[in-house]
């Protein structure tokens, strides 16, 4: 039997929007902790998630999605040269057993979009269209934690 340990995740999240408010799900190891949950704060400002998940010794992956945006969301000026109002989800922190990532959480992440023509990006943590976030990292994670600082 493989050896677990129970980790805490603490995850602070951004919304930008001005007519709907971002809705994100979050996986570990492609399993759903949270579905499709609503940000609830004002727009600029965060909410903390927090959720514990027993991991397997091996590689665990946390993923946030993007689930809601479409075109609509995205307005530009009269003569296309900036964004005016967008709708966007933002990684503003990420604690795993109280202990602040900081930098691995652009260093050790990409970013998928939906659409298979958009391209992969690293050290993305500001989410504008539909995909996924994710950062793999390894259980135990202290040991890690320990080779990636």
């Amino acid at each position: 039997m493989a050896d677990t340990e129970k980790l805490h995740f603490k995850i602070v999240l951004g919304g930008t929007y001005w007519k709907k408010v971002p809705v994100y799900s979050i996986l570990v190891n492609d399993t759903v902790v949270i579905d499709k949950q609503s940000i609830t704060s004002a727009s600029g400002e965060t909410d903390t998630v927090e959720f514990d998940y027993e991991a397997t010794e091996g590689p665990c992956i946390l993923k946030i999605r993007l689930e809601n945006k479409d075109n609509s969301d995205t307005v530009q000026n009269d003569d296309k040269t900036a964004i005016v109002k967008d709708l966007l989800l933002s990684i503003k922190g990420l604690e795993v057993d109280e202990i602040d990532l900081g930098s691995l959480l652009h260093t050790k992440s990409i970013f998928t979009g939906d659409d298979p023509a958009r391209p992969v990006l690293d050290n993305c943590i500001d989410l504008g269209w539909n995909g996924t976030w994710s950062m793999q990292c390894e259980s135990p994670f202290y040991i890690w934690l320990l080779e990636n600082l």
